[in-house]
């Protein structure tokens, strides 16, 4: 019995138009590419682009750029933020991961490309109530344009869920809003939206340790930055292994009261305006005035 060789030519055509379609739009689609670059201390930074068609999509950052770490890590020091409906301002970044992220970014500048950005995932361990152990995950986008730094915040010592069953980390992306935190403005850094901020890295201010103080132990800690000028206290609250590097001319009255200033405005009891005309106000050597206790009133005559 003869065999029909005959083509069904209306199929075959459809199936090379489905191939056709499938190469068109794999070629149109966008991939998103991490280049790993740094991976110490619980901190992984990665140069992270989007590819169509196997080619990086351009977006005109000004990459590559040498920026000194120890410069990065008192830039990033600085950042402050608002969580949720709390009134004081904490920073953005634990102590302990700062040298690192910044030694990260530093490397991730240096090697990027216009079309790369730079991702921070890092993860720092905490024991709770001495027994049981909690990861906590800060993450950041960060890109240079025109000497001026952008930092995309992200999540920001958030506890990791323990069950996950495997689920994938969160990474920040561009326009997403993480949370209730808010960033605030600090010297020498642009809160530009609620995650979004600004600095410009070749500021004199991030040349030395400003915010930061290493103890002879190796430990580090944070200093208060006064608005402005640069100059720094450390808050009684904060003992130290030496003496604090006082404002010159400021009496050790001016000292407790510039201490007992910016504890008013973490605790979000001051505007920014109040705190900046009173600090310029003991910085000129005059004390603010107290608020006037309320008198009691007056006894009053009766009549004759």
């Amino acid at each position: 019995m003869a065999t029909d060789k005959r083509v069904d030519r209306p199929r075959l055509a459809g199936a090379f138009a489905l191939a056709a379609t499938a190469l068109v739009a794999s070629g149109c689609m966008t991939k998103v590419v991490k280049l790993p670059v740094f991976d110490e201390n619980n901190v992984e930074v990665f140069l992270r682009y989007d590819a169509r068609g196997g080619k990086p999509i351009e977006r005109g950052y000004s990459h590559p750029v040498v920026v000194a770490p120890v410069r990065l890590t008192n830039l990033l020091a600085r950042i402050e933020v608002r969580k949720g409906d709390k009134p004081e301002r904490e920073p953005a970044i634990p102590t302990e991961l700062l040298y690192p992220i910044g030694e990260g970014v530093a490397r991730a500048l240096a090697k990027a490309d216009p079309s790369q950005e730079v991702l921070v995932m890092a993860t720092e361990r905490k024991r709770n109530l001495a027994v049981f152990t909690q990861d906590y995950l800060t993450s950041l986008i960060v890109w240079n344009q025109d000497d001026k730094l952008f930092i995309k915040l992200g999540h920001l010592d958030w506890a990791i869920p323990k069950d996950g069953k495997g689920e994938k980390i969160p990474e920040p992306k561009l326009g997403e809003i993480v949370g209730k935190t808010r960033a605030v403005p600090s010297e020498g850094i642009a809160a530009e939206g609620n995650q979004l901020v600004t600095a410009n890295w070749r500021d004199p201010i991030f040349k030395d340790a400003g915010a930061l103080h290493v103890r002879p132990g190796g430990q580090v800690v944070r200093r208060t930055v006064l608005m402005d000028s640069g100059e720094e206290v450390t808050l009684p609250s904060e003992p130290t292994t030496g003496a604090p590097v006082p404002p010159q001319g400021v009496s050790p009255e001016g000292l407790r009261a510039l201490a007992d200033l910016e504890e008013s405005r973490r605790r979000g009891e001051l505007t920014e305006a109040d705190y900046q005309a009173k600090r310029r106000q003991i910085l000129a050597g005059s004390m603010p005035e107290e608020p006037a206790p309320a008198s009691a009133p007056a006894a009053t005559t009766p009549p004759q």
